[in-house]
């Protein structure tokens, strides 16, 4: 991308006070990612210079969120590159950051433009962000921690459950333990009548891992029929607020041993706790199956963000990601190698407990999407861990889900993936 055809002057004049002086004159204002470690500096495709025929430039640098910013000089790297270096941004703080080009701020202390670089980027609405290569010191992992790949959505966002102040007397059992827990566990909920036409269907599949495709709902219409039991989408929709949309399914017979993880760090960052999903029992489940495991009240922990996650992934990371999955699928695999030591060693620190879920056939365990959870390691290899899985979302918070339809008890997004 040629980042000449992007510049623009500043749309109108951005007012200054005491405390937020007016900004010099703007050159450039673009958003960009920087997924790199204490970003110190970034390179510039074209001539920024050219466009005021040689005069000096500088750069400031803000982090999305408009609590800090750094000044550095915009100089030629190699012809058609520039460049700009400046004092690291503290770790972790990222991805997104604001790119400002202005006239020279001779020396002037930047931190008071704050007000005024917030306020030009809220006025520039939706933006692509812009194409910049990014430099920070190495990374050590190591040193990572929960608080560098988590934050705290805004409470306004969240679910009515979720809210600080709930009225504790109005609410049903159920939504009592999910306000405290994370889960809802409902005993003998299912009747073999629903479950058993598709345990028959499942059975004929001769696969312990499912199906591979994530939407087998779509086919398989003895599944969709228990997604979308009307009692079963009645607890969803009264725990979540709102009717609930299905879009996911886990079919494996075994313990999928993957590691501690908030399911909802895999979702768009709008999704904001408007989650659930829901593990139900086709058969008693034997401890050393690997059964579902989960940490009590972990809901109320901050969430796992997927875009501060990939911030600390190398580059040849990053390039595998994009070679097996086209950098969507791939990338929970991946970073789960350092993320699940961070969570180990956040449970560590608040000293939780683990609780497993050893379910008779019928059973279901609902839970919350910031839930910290796991399919524990199987102590016998092979055995079986009869259960189905089902992920849903709030009918409004899947903007990128357009297509659906309503059947049952509730509402499915449409793919219009194979099965197999």
């Amino acid at each position: 991308m040629q980042i000449l055809s992007r510049l623009f002057s500043r749309r109108a004049p951005v007012t200054g006070t005491a405390a937020s002086p007016i900004l010099p004159d703007v050159v450039i204002a673009e958003p960009f990612n920087a997924f790199v470690h204490g970003l110190n500096a970034i390179t510039i495709p074209g001539d920024l210079r050219a466009t005021r025929d040689g005069a000096p430039l500088q750069a400031l640098v803000m982090d999305a969120a408009g609590t800090q910013v750094r000044v550095g000089d915009v100089v030629q790297a190699t012809p058609g590159i520039d460049r700009v270096a400046f004092a690291a941004f503290p770790e972790g703080m990222g991805p997104a950051f604001w790119l400002f080009v202005v006239a020279p701020l001779d020396g002037a202390d930047p931190a008071p433009l704050l007000p005024a670089l917030r306020a030009l980027a809220a006025g520039l609405g939706a933006r692509p962000p812009l194409a910049v290569g990014c430099e920070g010191p190495a990374l050590d992992r190591a040193r990572l921690s929960f608080a560098m790949i988590s934050d705290e959505p805004p409470p306004a966002t969240l679910p009515p459950l979720d809210q600080p102040v709930v009225d504790d007397g109005a609410l049903t059992p159920e939504q009592r333990q999910w306000r405290e827990e994370g889960v809802a566990i409902l005993k003998g909920f299912l009747s073999d009548e629903l479950l058993d036409p598709y345990i028959a269907r499942r059975e004929q599949l001769g696969r312990a891992g499912g199906w591979r495709s994530p939407t087998p709902y779509m086919q398989v219409e003895e599944l969709r029929r228990i997604c979308l039991h009307p009692p079963l989408m009645g607890v969803l929709n009264s725990l979540v607020g709102e009717e609930m949309l299905l879009h996911l399914n886990l079919t494996g017979w075994i313990s999928t041993e993957r590691d501690w993880h908030q399911d909802e760090y895999l979702s768009p960052p709008f999704v904001n706790s408007w989650y659930a999903a829901v593990w139900i029992a086709l058969d008693r489940i034997h401890p050393d199956a690997g059964p579902f495991e989960y940490i009590p009240g972990s809901h109320r922990w901050p969430l796992l963000r997927g875009d501060k996650v990939r911030q600390f992934m190398t580059g040849d990371e990053r390039r595998l990601s994009a070679v097996t999955d086209s950098g969507y699928d791939a990338w929970p695999s991946i970073t789960q190698s350092y993320v699940a030591p961070i969570v180990e060693a956040e449970i560590a620190r608040r000293g939780v407990e683990k609780r497993a879920f050893l379910a008779e056939k019928g059973d279901v365990l609902i839970w919350h999407g910031r839930l910290m959870h796991r399919g524990s390691p199987a102590r016998q290899q092979g055995l079986e861990r009869r259960s189905l899985i089902a992920h849903y979302t709030g009918v409004n918070h899947r903007p990128d889900m357009p297509e659906r339809r309503f059947e049952g008890g509730g509402h499915y997004a449409v793919f219009h993936t194979p099965l197999l």
